[in-house]
Order: structure tokens, then sequence, then C-alpha cells
């Protein structure tokens, strides 16, 4: 008997990058869950953000609409329910950056948008966002942004 057929098997691949912790994840969830009631002007205020710090984006959003605003929000609320399966999210993040791309998005946007996000955050939650709040978000962006812009 050949000792490989011994040896355990691989652990999977981790496309996403560094797992989240459990108290990052439970950050994460609450600082959602407070800025959730308040969803089309938290997206509002992201979708501002993002062309002030990055007037070239005003071409891919002319003028957000409710539906994009929506939409937005609702891929976040999915990436939060799914923390505890982001390597799951894999093929649909990739086919968002394909779809991303189409409309005009480039690479360097999305430390813009991650930028944008973070300060939306602090923005909607004041002393609510904690800095280890901040560290679990920015942690979760980088390793969507990965699995998107690849």
């Amino acid at each position: 008997m050949s000792l490989t057929l011994l040896a355990p098997p691989p652990e999977p691949l981790d496309y996403t990058g560094t797992s989240l912790t459990t108290e990052q994840k439970r950050l994460i969830r609450e600082t959602f869950a407070r800025i959730e009631p308040a969803a089309d002007l938290v997206a509002r205020l992201f979708y501002l953000k993002s062309i002030d710090l990055n007037p070239s984006l005003r071409a891919v959003f002319e003028a957000p609409t409710r539906a994009q605003r929506r939409k937005f929000m609702g891929a976040l609320k999915i990436a939060v329910i799914s923390l505890d399966r982001l390597q799951g999210l894999q093929p649909i993040l990739k086919l968002l950056g394909t779809r991303q791309r189409q409309d005009g998005i480039k690479p360097n946007h999305y430390a813009t948008f991650r930028r944008a996000w973070v300060w939306t955050l602090e923005q909607s939650l004041d002393a609510r966002f904690s800095h280890d709040a901040k560290a679990a978000w920015e942690s979760l962006l980088s390793q969507m942004t990965r699995a998107t812009a690849s």
C-alpha cells in the first residue's frame, strides 16, 4: 500500500485568503444590522464618496438608481449572510467581476470602493464603529476584491 493513500486528503485551497475570525464575523454582522434599516441612504453615501474619491467613476455611476442601490446593498447582505461560507461565493464573485469589467470598472476602482465603504460605515455608525470592526470589514472587502478582480 502506498504511503500517499494513507495521507489525509489535501486541504481545499482557500481562494479568499486569510479566514475571518469568529469575532470579525460577529462585528461585520452587527455593524451591517445597524445600517440595514437605512440601506438606501447608506448606499447613496457610498456612491457619493466613491465618486468623490475617484471622479472617473462618475461615468460608471452617472446617477445610481434606487434599483442599483438596492442591488449593491443586497450583494453586501449576501456576503454578510455567507460569512461562514465565503469560499462558496467564489464563482459568483468571479462572475460579478467579469460583469463589472464590462461596465467599466477597473482594478484600481476596488481600492476606492473599499475606502468609500469603510468611510460610509464610519459616518453612519460614528462611535459604534470600532477599530476592530473597521479591520474586520477591511479584511472581508480585501478577500472579496481578490476574488472579484481575478
